[in-house]
């Protein structure tokens, strides 16, 4: 790092605003671009370089910065775009998850993801399967949360919680068939 990035570095560690704000001008067009060309999405590469300034000044009294603040934001928003796309993936799975297994009718009957009034059908049953899984038991909602969110596997969650394997599964079945039931109630056609 050169000395004048290590002055920047510094003022910034001092909350100097300024600093940040140079250091803001200076490379968001460019983060932008990049994300935007990773994501394939321009809006989205404008949120990531964000969320990576944002980042940047909350941690700005401990960071450690061995190579330039340039190759740093840039790796950091390479990580920030590999998140984004791996939270993408597991929202995907687990849409199609619940179409599958909570609303197996529609997905039977060729409910396509493409059709006009999909976004907003799947986001109502987002919405009401997350009220659903709130209500269930915490013990339960812990292990379903880290099997269908956090994608681990069941040896991984009973190890982790200190509970048997079999315990898991029980859990995991027991809270689908509550979810089920739960979105069966308030809306009778699934």
């Amino acid at each position: 790092m050169h000395q004048l990035e290590k002055h920047i570095l510094e003022n910034i560690r001092k909350s100097d605003v300024k600093a940040f704000e140079s250091l803001f001008r200076s490379y968001f067009a460019q983060l932008s671009n990049y994300a935007g060309e990773i994501l394939k999405d321009a809006h989205m590469g404008e949120e990531i370089a964000e969320e990576v300034f944002v980042k940047f000044w909350e941690q700005r009294e401990h960071l450690k910065i061995d190579v330039s603040i340039r190759a740093y934001l840039f790796k950091s928003t390479y990580n920030q775009c590999i998140n984004y796309l791996k939270h993408q993936k597991v929202k995907e799975k687990y849409q199609l998850f619940f179409m599958y297994h909570i609303c197996p009718r529609n997905f039977e009957a060729g409910f396509s993801m493409d059709y006009p009034l999909s976004a907003v059908l799947t986001k109502e049953i987002e919405h009401l399967a997350e009220k659903a899984i709130e209500r269930l038991p915490k013990q339960c909602r812990e292990i379903f949360i880290l099997s269908r969110y956090e994608e681990m596997k069941n040896d991984q969650i009973a190890e982790k919680l200190g509970i048997s394997v079999s315990t898991v599964k029980t859990q995991i079945s027991r809270a689908l068939v509550k979810i089920k039931k739960d979105l069966q109630e308030v809306m009778p056609l699934l």
